[in-house]
């Protein structure tokens, strides 16, 4: 596929609002009331320690995504596309699946790069009513060696901020980007705030996900695949094979 003029644009930058002053002044307010601050020495120490001796291994990547009760729209188109997360790097990245729904988070499953196990968990997640678990996802996240990428596919956001930003700090000292995906059909811009906050600490990005067209999120997603695979550098040499990775590169690079 390549670029065409009618195609859905994305934002140009991390943080940058889509024209909408009200979600400006909600990351203007989230962040003068949660100013950035170094966490806790002991966590630091701690994060810092595990991903200097973490073993070597294959590259791995998390899929997640928010699968409470108004979600299962999404979570079809979410699941059409899954497969591109394995296709741009045939057999060559480990992926999980993490969902969360009725207040916690439900699923965490094993790593692997068989395109069909993956799609067949997927299939049986069923989504719940229930508030949002973003924060415990992201703590699970971090208990994992070798991720390189969480990506995550939400709407709302219904916990603390700070919380949350502790988190995402927390995950860029384990070398881990956010890549976010937010689904802005319900109009919440608190979530599109904290969202792009996250993003911004983890050296990720913050996309849309409400009527992006199935075609490009799977550009999308093959991109992030690669830069799960082989960072940013990989992710360049592969912008002229890969729309997507032209998509995703101004934000990361």
């Amino acid at each position: 596929m390549t670029d065409s003029n009618d195609s859905p644009k994305l934002p140009a930058r991390v943080g940058k609002s889509a024209g909408t002053g009200k979600k400006s002044k909600a990351l203007d307010r989230i962040r003068a009331a949660t100013p950035a601050r170094p966490l806790a020495d002991g966590l630091r120490r701690a994060d810092l320690l595990t991903a200097a001796i973490a073993p070597q291994q294959r590259p791995r990547l998390v899929f997640a995504f928010d699968a409470t009760a108004s979600r299962e729209p999404a979570w079809d188109t979410a699941r059409e596309v899954t497969d591109a997360l394995f296709t741009a790097l045939p057999g060559q990245l480990d992926v999980a699946l993490a969902v969360h729904g009725g207040g916690r988070v439900h699923t965490f499953t094993g790593f692997s790069s068989d395109a069909r196990l993956f799609r067949d968990q997927a299939a049986a997640v069923q989504c719940q009513a229930g508030g949002t678990a973003l924060v415990n996802l992201m703590e699970q996240v971090r208990t994992h060696a070798g991720i390189k990428v969480m990506l995550y596919i939400g709407d709302c956001f219904e916990e603390t901020p700070a919380a949350a930003f502790e988190q995402a700090d927390a995950l860029r000292l384990r070398g881990v980007r956010a890549i976010l995906f937010h689904d802005a059909s319900t109009g919440d811009h608190k979530a599109r705030a904290v969202f792009e906050e996250i993003a911004r600490r983890t050296g990720g990005a913050c996309l849309d996900f409400y009527g992006a067209r199935p075609s490009d999120l799977r550009d999308i997603l093959e991109a992030v695949a690669v830069l799960a695979y082989g960072g940013v550098k990989l992710l360049e040499a592969k912008k002229g094979q890969l729309p997507g990775a032209r998509r995703l590169l101004p934000f990361v690079a």
